[in-house]
C-alpha cells in the first residue's frame, strides 16, 4: 500500500470511532446520579456531526465528512449485595457520508457494534450529594463490516473494552459537577485490507458543570480531553495517535417526573491526526 492509500484509511477509520465514541462513553450531566433499584430507563439517541478538515500532523486536509447515528440504549436499575447496579444494552444504527482525498466518496448506512455495559456504585450518597462509580463497557464486533471499506463500516471488526470511573459532586441547591476519567483497550482486527491492524489504547477525561435555571430546567457546560489510539498495519506503525478536545454546551428539561430531554451543542476546539467536527446531540430519556 502507498502512503497516500494509508492516509486515506486513516482519515476513514477516525469516522467510525467518532461513531463508536458517541454510542457509549460520552456521558452528559448527571448521568452518575444513581436511580433506585427497580428502576428502567428507556433512552434515545440522535447525533448529527459533520466537518471539512481533518488535521494530520498539524496539517490541515481537505476531507468532508457528516453522520446520522440513532442509539437505543436499556438500562435497568438493581441492588446486589447492598450495591446500586445498572446492566445496560446500547445498540447504534447510522448513517455515514464521506469524500477523502484520493477518491474515497462513501455513503453508508449499517448497524454498528452492541456495546453491553454497567455501573457499580461504591459511593451512592444522596443526602450528601455524593455518586461515585465504576463502569467496564465491552463492545462486541456484532455491527456491519466491510473489509474492503473497514474505516467507513459502522463495525469495527473487533472486540474493546472499557474501564470507566465515573463521580458526581452536588453543591448547593443547583450545582452539580461531574468528574469522568476512562481507558479504551481494543482487540485486533484480523481483516483490515486483508491484514491485521493493532489498535494502542484511548485514555480520556470529561468534566461536566451543570446548573439549574428552574427547578425542571438545568444549563451545563463540558470539556472533553481523549488522546492515544496509535494503529500498527502489518506490524508497521501508522503514526497516528490522536489528540481531541472538546466543548460542548446543553440544556435538559425535566418535561415530567418520567420524561427528560437534553440536548446539546458540540465543537472540537483542537485536534491532531483526527476530523475536527460540529454538531448536536438529543437525549429522550423516560423512567418506568
Amino acid at each position: 500500500m502507498t502512503k497516500t492509500f494509508l492516509q486515506i484509511c486513516a482519515l476513514a477509520l477516525s469516522l467510525s470511532l467518532s461513531i463508536h465514541a458517541q454510542a457509549a462513553g460520552d456521558a452528559m450531566a448527571r448521568d452518575y446520579i444513581a436511580a433506585p433499584a427497580g428502576v428502567d430507563l428507556a433512552v434515545g439517541y440522535y447525533t448529527h456531526k459533520q466537518a471539512n478538515t481533518y488535521v494530520a500532523n498539524g496539517k490541515d486536509i481537505g476531507a468532508d465528512f457528516s453522520t446520522d447515528l440513532l442509539v437505543a440504549r436499556y438500562v435497568h436499575f438493581m441492588e446486589i449485595g447492598g450495591m446500586i447496579v445498572d446492566p445496560q444494552i446500547i445498540l447504534p444504527m447510522g448513517q455515514l457520508n464521506v469524500n477523502l482525498p484520493g477518491g474515497v466518496d462513501d455513503r453508508r448506512s449499517s448497524m454498528g457494534d452492541m456495546i453491553l455495559l454497567s455501573s457499580f456504585w461504591f459511593v451512592n450518597d444522596p443526602v450528601n450529594k455524593t455518586w461515585i462509580a465504576f463502569t467496564p463497557y465491552v463492545t462486541v464486533p456484532s455491527g456491519n463490516y466491510n473489509d474492503e471499506r473497514p474505516g467507513t463500516s459502522l463495525g469495527s471488526n473487533r472486540w474493546s473494552y472499557t474501564a470507566e470511573f465515573g463521580m458526581t459532586k452536588g453543591f448547593g441547591e443547583n450545582t452539580t459537577l461531574d468528574l469522568i476519567a476512562a481507558v479504551d483497550f481494543f482487540g485486533r482486527n484480523d481483516d483490515y485490507f486483508g491484514q491485521t491492524q493493532k489498535k494502542d489504547k484511548v485514555w480520556s477525561a470529561q468534566v461536566i458543570y451543570a446548573y439549574n435555571l428552574t427547578p425542571t430546567l438545568w444549563a451545563s457546560a463540558k470539556y472533553t480531553w481523549a488522546s492515544g489510539g496509535e494503529t500498527e498495519l502489518g506490524e508497521v506503525s501508522q503514526d497516528d495517535k490522536s489528540k481531541v478536545q472538546t466543548l460542548a454546551f446543553g440544556l435538559a428539561k425535566q418535561v415530567t417526573r418520567q420524561d427528560q430531554v437534553q440536548v446539546e451543542y458540540i465543537q472540537d476546539i483542537k485536534v491532531d491526526n483526527a476530523f475536527e467536527t460540529r454538531g448536536a446531540r438529543a437525549r429522550f430519556v423516560h423512567a418506568f
